[in-house]
Formats: C-alpha cells, sequence, structure tokens
C-alpha cells in the first residue's frame, strides 16, 4: 500500500553543517541525507518538524538555498497543535526528542518516529536508548541501525533495558521500537572524478604523476576516529619494497593541537620513506576534488566511536580502490576482493571489560579516556594491511578494476536513489503497523500528559489555602485602564518575562464588566461574557493579586483543616 503522504524530516540547525560549525560525521551525513531526502521522495510539498516556529524558517531557508521549489508544509513540536499529519517523521539522532511524551497529547497511533544511529558509545548516546524505554514508544516506532554491528549494539542495550524493567517491577510487556537495517547513503555524483581535478591536487601537493598516492579522509583523532600508526607502519614496509614513490595524503583537520603534532610526529618516526601531506580537510575545493588526486582509500580504525563511516563509500563513489578494516558498518559496505580489501581486526573477548565498563559509569574515565582505554586492546592485521596496500601499489590496472567496481556498487546500493526508497519502504511498514492499532500507553489522567507534564495548580494545589471556584463572588475594588494595566506590567514581571496567560484586552474587558456590575459569581460573569470559566478565573486572580477585584467565598482547601 503505498504512503497516504509524503513523511517528514525533523529538522534542527545543528544536524547539518553551516558555518561556523565544526565539521563532524553525523552533521556531514545530515546535509547528504536532507539533499538526497529532497531528491528522491516525490509528492507536492516537502513536511518538516521542528522544535519551534522560527526551526521551520531556517528550514525553509536552507532548502531554497539548495534549489527546492516545493510548498514546504512545517509544524512544531512545541505548542498546543498536533504534528502528525506526515504519518512518519526522521529524526536525526536515536532519539526522539520529546515527541513521544507530545504524542500522547493527541493519537498516540497518528504518526511513527524513526530515528537513525550515528555513533553508539557515547555516555549521552547510551543513556538516551535507556531513557527511550521509559518514554511511551511503540511498535510502529523505529530506529534504523545503519549497520549489522550497530543493531547488535542497540538490541543489547536494550535487552538489558528490558531485563531491569521486568526485574525490578515486574514487567510483562516493555514495548519496543523496530530496529531496521539501512545504511546511510551518499550523492555519488559529488564524487564525480576528473582528469582536471587530479591535475591540479597533484601539482597543489607537489606529488608526481608518477607517485603512488594512499590517502585518508577524517579528524585527526587517534581515539575517535583511526590511530594511525598501524597505517604508518604498514606503509613503511610497502615503500621499502617498492620502487615507485608512495605519498601519503592525510587529508582532515584536528580539533586538538596535541593530536595534529601526533599525526606528524607518527609520520615522521614510523614511515620515514613516505611523502606524508598533512592536508586541511575543512577547504572546499579540496573536499570536493582531492579525491581525484589520490590511486588508494583507506582509513585504519579500530575504536568504537566509528560505527558506519561513510568516507570510503564517498572514496568508492570517486573510483578508487579502498583498504578498510573489517570492522563494524565497514564490512557491510566494502566487497572485500571485488571494491577493496577487507583487513582482518582483533579485540579482547567479551567479559574482559567489566573494570573499563565501572569506571567509565562512575566518571571516572571520561569519553576519550575511555575510548582510548578500549583501543588498547583492539588491533589491525598489519602483516595483511601491508599485503594489501602492496597488492594495490604494485598494480595500475587492479587499482583501476576495484575503483571501477565500487563505483557501480555505490551506484546500486549506497546511493540515496537506492537508500530513500528503503526510507519510505519503513514508513509503508509503519504505516501498516499503526493501521487498527491500540496505543500501549494510554494517557496518564487528565491533568498529567507526562509525569513531567501536569497541570501545575494540580500538582500544586496543597501549596493554597484556598481556591476560586464557580459560586465565587466578586466585587470591584478600583478601575483599570489600559494604561495603568501597562504602567503595572512594567512593575511586576509581566513586561520583563513577555508571558500573558490572557491578552490584555480580556483583562480589561473583565474589569470592566466587574466595574459595572454588582458583585456576581465567577460562574455568571463567565455566562455573561461568553468567556470559558477557567479564562474568567485566571484573570480575575491576576485581577485579585494587585486588588482591582475581590474573590470571596471562595473554596477551603480541607487538607488544611
Amino acid at each position: 500500500m503505498p504512503l497516504t503522504t509524503p513523511p517528514a524530516i525533523f529538522f534542527h540547525p545543528d544536524a547539518v553543517e553551516s558555518d561556523g560549525k565544526d565539521i563532524v560525521g553525523r552533521r556531514s551525513a545530515g546535509q547528504s541525507f536532507l539533499k538526497g531526502f529532497l531528491a528522491h521522495v516525490t509528492g507536492d510539498h516537502v513536511a518538516t518538524v521542528t522544535q519551534t516556529i522560527a526551526g521551520a524558517k531556517a528550514f525553509e531557508t536552507l532548502i531554497r538555498s539548495m534549489g527546492e521549489t516545493r510548498d514546504v508544509r512545517a509544524q512544531a513540536l512545541r505548542g498546543q497543535g498536533g504534528f502528525s499529519d506526515a504519518g512518519t517523521i526522521f529524526f536525526p539522532g536515536p532519539g526522539y526528542v520529546d515527541a513521544a511524551w507530545r504524542r500522547q497529547r493527541f493519537d498516540p497511533t497518528a504518526c511513527s518516529l524513526v530515528g537513525i544511529t550515528h555513533t553508539v558509545s557515547t555516555r549521552r548516546v547510551i543513556e538516551s536508548m535507556h531513557t527511550l524505554i521509559a518514554e511511551p514508544v511503540e511498535p510502529w516506532d523505529a530506529i534504523i541501525c545503519t549497520s549489522r554491528a550497530v543493531q547488535s549494539v542497540v538490541q543489547q542495550q536494550m535487552d538489558l533495558e528490558v531485563d531491569y524493567y521486568r526485574q525490578r517491577f515486574g514487567a510483562t510487556r516493555v514495548p519496543m521500537p523496530q530496529l531496521p537495517i539501512i545504511p546511510l547513503g551518499i550523492n555519488a555524483a559529488d564524487f564525480e572524478r576528473s582528469d582536471q581535478s587530479r591535475a591540479a591536487m597533484r601539482a597543489r601537493f607537489n606529488t608526481p604523476e608518477t607517485a603512488v598516492v594512499v590517502m585518508t579522509m577524517g579528524r585527526f583523532t587517534s581515539v575517535e576516529k583511526a590511530n594511525p600508526a598501524p597505517l604508518f607502519i604498514a606503509l613503511e614496509q610497502v615503500a621499502k619494497a617498492t620502487t615507485k614513490p608512495v605519498h601519503l595524503w592525510m587529508v582532515g583537520w584536528a580539533s586538538r593541537e596535541a593530536e595534529d603534532a601526533l599525526h606528524r610526529a607518527g609520520a615522521a618516526a614510523l614511515c620515514p620513506s613516505v611523502v606524508t601531506h598533512i592536508i586541511d580537510g575543512r577547504v572546499p575545493e579540496v573536499r570536493r576534488d582531492i579525491w581525484s588526486g589520490a590511486d588508494i582509500f583507506t582509513l585504519p580504525v579500530d575504536n568504537i566511536q566509528e560505527t558506519f563511516g561513510l568516507v570510503p563509500v564517498e572514496a568508492m563513489a570517486a573510483g578508487l580502490p579502498v583498504i578498510m578494516p573489517d570492522w563494524n558498518g565497514f564490512r557491510d559496505t566494502v566487497v572485500h576482493g571485488e571494491t577493496g580489501y577487507l583487513i582482518p581486526t582483533a579485540m579482547s573477548q567479551a567479559g574482559a571489560g567489566l573494570t573499563i565498563a565501572q569506571r567509565f559509569a562512575d566518571g571516572t574515565d571520561d569519553y576519550l579516556r575511555y575510548l582510548s582505554i578500549v583501543q588498547q586492546q583492539t588491533m589491525i592485521d598489519i602483516p595483511a594491511y601491508a599485503e594489501a596496500l602492496s597488492a594495490l601499489v604494485s598494480d595500475p590496472e587492479k587499482r583501476r578494476a576495484m575503483g571501477a567496481a565500487g563505483r557501480r556498487h555505490v551506484a546500486a546500493h549506497l546511493d540515496w536513489s537506492a537508500i530513500i526508497p528503503q526510507y519510505l519502504a519503513l514508513a509503508e511498514e509503519l504505516e501498516g503497523l499503526r493501521a487498527n492499532a491500540v496505543a500501549t500507553t494510554p494517557r496518564l489522567n487528565r491533568s498529567a500528559i507526562s509525569p513531567i507534564e501536569v497541570d501545575p495548580f494540580t500538582l500544586y494545589q496543597d501549596y493554597p489555602s484556598q481556591a476560586p471556584v464557580a459560586t465565587s463572588v466578586v466585587s470591584h475594588r478600583r478601575d483599570l485602564t489600559s494604561k495603568g494595566l501597562a504602567d503595572l506590567d512594567l512593575l511586576n514581571g509581566r513586561a520583563l518575562y513577555g508571558r500573558r496567560i490572557v491578552p490584555d484586552e480580556i483583562v480589561l474587558r473583565i474589569s470592566s464588566a466587574v466595574s459595572d456590575s454588582e458583585p456576581m459569581t465567577i460562574a455568571a460573569l463567565s455566562s455573561q461574557l461568553k468567556l470559558a470559566i477557567g479564562i474568567v478565573s485566571a484573570s480575575l486572580l491576576f485581577l485579585a493579586k494587585f486588588d482591582y477585584v475581590s474573590i470571596d467565598e471562595m473554596k477551603p482547601n480541607w487538607r488544611r483543616n
């Protein structure tokens, strides 16, 4: 059954690249996804959900700059309206912000919430996955896992949380989101090689055409991205065994000066036979054209922070053979022996890291130290690494064949034209699960949609001595003018904080009605003015606070008796 309406993107400016923000994988992936989504989701409009209306305006400005001309239909999580018109909402992280709770305000079966994993090792992400189980998540929600390895991590984390609820609370059911596997994608055409770009990049970095260029791409961080030492060691072995000049282009940027120094010192000490260039990957023309100048792509990743890795996919799209560790998501994107090589990896056996886990959980080790400790017990097979590098350095025809195979593989399986239909198929599947479904988590009660969304006048009802009721009698004390109200607001904080529960014109109308009448009940005043009794009561309390009216015969708080 086709979708009844195009799905929506939850948009937050931090999820995409822009001026002033660090270039990190999740933002690059978010920017690429948005471009692919706009290109491959059909319909007469583009749907978005944002935190605020201001966010919706930022979204429209962004997509207009990308050439999108369709109407934008935006809904905001904040506010009193619903946000379920699109049916399925895709979020840029594994969680749903607070949309699951806000969905409780209307109909939980009206929409599906779909997140996507990036890194799954940070404390924040781990805690968010655990917190998610406590939210009113439904079986028609999902978290997209970008690889089989990531799905394993998410499943284990959630299974532990489910066990906790069963053991502590005796839970007989714990609703879970779906965990489909859909890889990240790219716009393959963005990485088209050209002879002109190749010549320009080689000239820019003083690299003769006779040299074989091995390229890396990513932030220079030995624990969060890739420890370069195994590559340096393997590449030195290759350079010594060949007569061809071997150059290493390390394309990226360091967020810490110490990491930049580490990479430079490591290259000088561990691969002195290789001509190494440290290249700033934030320069737009470099990011666009550098691929054409290289011959082989690799990145020696063996840390748990990396989950999928877009850069080898981008390299394959650029026609480069890739040599990657057989590590998490790489084994789902690189076809060993066809588009490149996967190098064996190893880590300590399950159960060997209990002390490491305790130190991370109690804060003894921060995130970077946690990653560093774990990485000290992982490895890439350096002899196999050197063998794969040697095979490609010595054989230009093999490089061309694997590069061509990589381009075909990405076009068929990892371009957004192949990935977005999988998102839409997931949306269709979730829409089918919503049909005739019954929410597993009903609303708590009328005054408490969620444990943190409680009517304050219910939650704090034991604070005051009494409360006005419909039969409470209201009497005039003194007149209030519009100027008087404006002057008062300069002194009472309303002007300072810009919040008014009732518009000024209604407050003045109620004040005038009380002034013109004999004492009357709140119910009578509400009927006379044709205003909801809640609005009248709120306005009268405000007026009584500053002695413009009095409210008699309020309901005593029986708990104080």
